[in-house]
């Protein structure tokens, strides 16, 4: 809730400052404000979101781990470097089914 406020209050704080923007004209000044109100609902937005790719990249790491200890060797390069759960999810497959 903290943070809620906080965020709330920088959002103030920015339209505050565009509206008292003193040697622009009311375009520019709206310009500014809309501009930092936007990119303040954007980080707001998307600070919340969970990641799509944490269980069912596990899933599949899972899968071609145990398929790699039982003697198809697959390994996705891609996702290994760019998902941490991919990579738990291969080593677990890995070894449980050696």
């Amino acid at each position: 809730m903290k943070k809620v406020l906080m965020k709330i209050a920088i959002i103030g704080s920015m339209v505050l400052a565009g509206s008292t923007m003193t040697g622009c004209t009311d375009f520019e000044r709206g310009l500014a404000t809309g501009a930092a109100v936007g990119v303040a609902g954007t980080v707001i937005a998307n600070e919340n979101r969970r990641p799509t790719y944490s269980r069912s990249y596990y899933n599949r790491g899972y899968n071609n781990g145990c398929s790699s200890a039982r003697g198809r060797w697959y390994k996705s390069s891609y996702y290994w470097r760019n998902s941490s759960s991919y990579r738990n999810g291969w080593r677990a497959g890995y070894r449980r089914c050696r």
